[in-house]
């Protein structure tokens, strides 16, 4: 486990590219300060933290006659995993995690007085609602595409497991993922069981980014798969079922709602699956 400033530091070489770049090869001090263009001294700072954090390996080691700045640095199998292209890569989670969730993290004690006024919604100076980080999200562009990246890295874990342990391809003819983000897990299902067609369904500004990201990722799929935009408390929007063979997947859905709102969804999906019965 990390400690809070170990944590920030690895958000920060991430932040900065340094994993992507020893990626390519061993490199030094001086040329990571000089590549993101950053002060030596809080380079030398940041490498020390990562280094103690197992982000980085110090390849010239504690040669107390070494120049800092002349120190050599690879990725650890840790500092692999926050490169961009790493396939399980934590980097646009951890970003995620810092830049939107942490905020509200630190308002926790501003807010244990009035009920009504959210730690999250204390912090990005939004109105207090049950919705209140998908209204950010879909307000913050950047963010939200960042966020969506980070979810991409959730699902690559699961892929595997879920993927053999449900015998989709005897039990469905049509997969709706319900909050799928940009589709990664719906896509790996596609590939495996070449009968199957998939609906992916999302917020209006989640299928804008899954649209072109199949495009360019699964163009060889697009014909087996239909985006929806609504909203899980919005039946109306949430596709019917094209028979008794539609699966409806909802993954790292319900957590993030309380009792009642996840008793909503439920009610909502429960109703489109016998829409189409």
């Amino acid at each position: 486990a990390f400690d809070l400033n170990q944590l920030i530091a690895i958000y920060c070489c991430g932040k900065l590219g340094w994993p992507d770049v020893l990626s390519q090869g061993i490199q030094s001090g001086r040329y990571l300060a000089e590549h993101a263009n950053v002060s030596k001294s809080m380079t030398r700072r940041l490498l020390r933290a990562c280094v103690a954090a197992d982000i980085f390996y110090e390849v010239t080691g504690t040669n107390d006659d070494v120049d800092d700045d002349d120190r050599y640095y690879v990725n650890t199998a840790m500092g692999d995993a926050m490169r961009e292209d790493h396939p399980y890569t934590i980097k646009f989670w951890l970003q995620t995690q810092v830049e939107v969730f942490a905020p509200g993290l630190f308002k926790l004690y501003d807010t244990l007085s009035d009920d009504d006024v959210l730690p999250f919604s204390l912090a990005h100076n939004y109105p207090n609602s049950p919705n209140v980080v998908w209204e950010y999200l879909r307000d913050n562009e950047a963010h939200a595409v960042q966020f969506n990246r980070g979810m991409d890295s959730i699902d690559s874990l699961d892929i595997g497991p879920l993927s053999s342990d449900f015998d989709w391809g005897g039990r469905c003819r049509t997969l709706v993922d319900l909050g799928g983000g940009r589709g990664l897990f719906l896509s790996s299902i596609l590939r495996k069981f070449p009968h199957l067609r998939g609906v992916l369904f999302d917020l209006p500004s989640v299928i804008e980014q899954a649209e072109p990201y199949w495009a360019e990722s699964h163009r060889d799929l697009l014909d087996r798969v239909s985006f929806a935009r609504g909203d899980f408390f919005d039946a109306a929007t949430i596709p019917a079922s094209a028979g008794g063979s539609t699966c409806y997947f909802l993954k790292e859905i319900l957590h993030d709602w309380g009792d009642g709102n996840s008793a909503s969804i439920l009610r909502n999906v429960a109703g489109r699956m016998a829409a189409g019965d």
